[in-house]
């Protein structure tokens, strides 16, 4: 009896474990299947084609097959450390784990257009935010993990770190200002040929900081009734804290409350506490209105690549108001165009569709109606207002090109408005950090997805150009974004070194020059460890005994993108390269051993 008894019981224990394992596998089991069927190697994945459609096409496009094309040529070249291409020599591929690569995506905006891109192309979407071997993170807030766990070189970020210098109220102005001051400074003697550089006045509103006494005092003292003025947190966005001030009883009660703000002995201790610093604007009473409507226009700056920088302008849409233009009005939906302030009225659901205007409507419009009245070229949308965006555009970057992070890997999508006036006159109103991708009408839902693909195609191919050092030009993913700025001649780091200098030709040098900078005869000076006579008084150049910067490698000199840089205004960032007189330097260089005992020599009599 107990005999039986105990395996009845040992049959009970044994069989109730063995049917939760079972039900707990058999979900898990075809998941590890599909895996393993789908995922596609990294190394031979497709290049996403122009197609704005969700799922994977079942033929190649054009596109697609020159990506293969250029996909073969490259493995015949020697093996570079690339996310798509095959290891170093000598590293180990580890095995294959049945598992693509991976992409994190933080919040919901364009969630659903970048998560079907990564999709189409393998790729597994992950929930865990703090993995590291992601390939793509896209985040709508920036996270301090996000860039001290960034893999250079080895996957994508979205939005530079450090992208605050634009798209801050208080960031633009700041730049803008010792931008200014640079150019300023620099075109006192303009020289010949070079293109007239933008006025910041000509093209950005009056402002003001409310957080600078001097500069909240400059406004008191400058405020008139008969202006109306606008006031904004540097770093909202969706019209949040913004307000108008038309009286110098608003204008009173803002400086008493920055000035309370001041002396708060709480916020000298802690800042952090304090609210968002404001700046004032001038207002623009006077914008050009479509059908009686207030709109501005939103355009895209994409840096797909920031090391080197290629930046583009990308056209977005019109942004329009439900109700009619009043300037007296104090209702703010008439005044903003986003998205954000007019889904506060309640025609918004019926009339959602006439608050955004594709370009195409906008340039009909136009033409159609100020052509004539105007004087304005046909399709003015196009050709003068495009352009003058995109030397707007420029400039901005311009102005922080030199203090923005760049690491092989990050890369942005920027917002930029702009508000044309009823004189035609183009202003920028302020650039966004992670602009709005939803797809909520019938014009937004051509555009977006095409923009967000764009971005990630154009992130993606410069990213491996950069890795395997190859030209950038031409690119084949680029369709409807236009090239800014093409920084290949730049100094720009190398990936896990610091900054080095492009490779250059050196300037002609005339006959007498060459002449002069023939090898001079052997002094006694001139052996190893013997003192050399000072240089007399106001001669140019350095002392034979300093050490002799060496040329590193670079670019090579037809490198594109050099004339992108000839045109642009001279900023403080540009350092002078092979600006030494060459007739100045021993010609040829004597090795590297008789200069490195000349440098000892030279330390040790000094």
């Amino acid at each position: 009896m107990p005999a039986p008894h105990s395996r009845t019981r040992f049959v009970h224990r044994r069989g109730q474990p063995a049917r939760t394992h079972i039900c707990s596998k058999r979900p898990k089991r075809p998941r590890i299947r599909r895996c393993r069927a789908r995922a596609p190697s990294w190394a031979h994945e497709r290049q996403m084609g122009s197609s704005g459609k969700e799922g994977l096409p079942p033929q190649l496009s054009q596109q697609d097959q020159d990506a293969d094309l250029l996909d073969n040529t490259d493995a015949t070249r020697p093996p570079v450390a690339s996310p798509e291409g095959p290891p170093l020599d000598g590293d180990k591929q580890s095995p294959s784990t049945g598992q693509g690569p991976f992409f994190y995506i933080g919040g919901t905006n364009g969630a659903s257009i970048i998560s079907a891109y990564c999709r189409s192309k393998g790729w597994q979407r992950t929930q865990d935010s703090r993995r590291e071997d992601c390939k793509l993170k896209w985040c709508e807030i920036k996270c301090r993990d996000s860039y001290c766990s960034f893999r250079e070189g080895q996957q994508l970020l979205f939005q530079l770190p450090n992208n605050k210098l634009l798209t801050t109220k208080i960031g633009l102005l700041t730049a803008l200002r010792e931008h200014a001051r640079a150019l300023s400074k620099a075109n006192k003697v303009p020289p010949c040929g070079q293109a007239k550089a933008l006025k910041m006045e000509d093209f950005f509103p009056e402002t003001y900081r409310l957080d600078v006494k001097d500069e909240r005092q400059t406004f008191v003292t400058l405020f008139d009734e008969t202006q109306i003025w606008i006031c904004k947190p540097t770093a909202s966005n969706q019209g949040k804290g913004i307000f108008l001030i038309r009286s110098q009883e608003e204008v009173n009660a803002l400086q008493a409350k920055a000035q309370s703000m001041e002396d708060d002995s709480i916020y000298r201790k802690m800042p952090f506490r304090a609210p968002q610093a404001r700046v004032v604007q001038r207002y623009i009473q006077n914008p050009l209105l479509l059908d009686g409507k207030k709109f501005d226009v939103r355009s895209y700056l994409l840096i797909a690549c920031a090391m080197p920088y290629m930046v583009f302008f990308g056209h977005g849409y019109a942004r329009l108001t439900l109700s009619l233009y009043d300037p007296h009005s104090s209702d703010l939906s008439g005044h903003l165009t986003n998205q954000f302030m007019q889904k506060k009225s309640p025609l918004y659901v019926l009339l959602k569709e006439d608050t955004v205007w594709s370009m195409d409507h906008l340039n009909s419009y136009i033409n159609d109606k100020f052509r004539k009245a105007k004087g304005l070229p046909r399709d003015w949308v196009f050709t003068t207002f495009t352009k003058r965006m995109q030397q707007i555009m420029a400039h901005c970057f311009l102005a922080v090109k030199s203090k923005l992070e760049c690491k092989l890997g990050y890369f942005d999508l920027i917002g930029c408005d702009f508000l044309i006036d009823e004189n035609f006159k183009v202003w920028l109103l302020e650039m966004n950090s992670n602009p709005a991708l939803h797809t909520n009408c019938e014009v937004l839902k051509g555009v977006i997805p095409g923009v967000v693909m764009e971005t990630l195609d154009l992130a993606l191919e410069t990213f491996h150009k950069s890795l395997r050092s190859q030209r950038m030009m031409p690119l084949l993913s680029q369709r409807r974004f236009v090239l800014l700025h093409n920084g290949e001649a730049d100094l720009w780091p190398r990936l896990g070194g610091s900054r080095t200098f492009p490779r250059r030709p050196p300037p002609p040098r005339p006959i007498c020059e060459a002449a002069s900078s023939a090898p001079p005869a052997p002094r006694a000076a001139d052996r190893p460890g013997a003192r050399r006579p000072a240089p007399p008084r106001g001669a140019p150049g350095r002392p034979l005994s300093a050490p002799r910067r060496p040329r590193p490698p670079g670019l090579g000199a037809g490198s594109a993108g050099t004339q992108g840089e000839e045109t642009a205004a001279p900023g403080p960032e540009r350092p002078r390269v092979d600006s030494r007189d060459p007739a100045r330097e021993p010609s040829p260089e004597p090795p590297e051993e008789e200069r490195q005992e000349r440098r000892s020599a030279s330390h040790r009599g000094s």
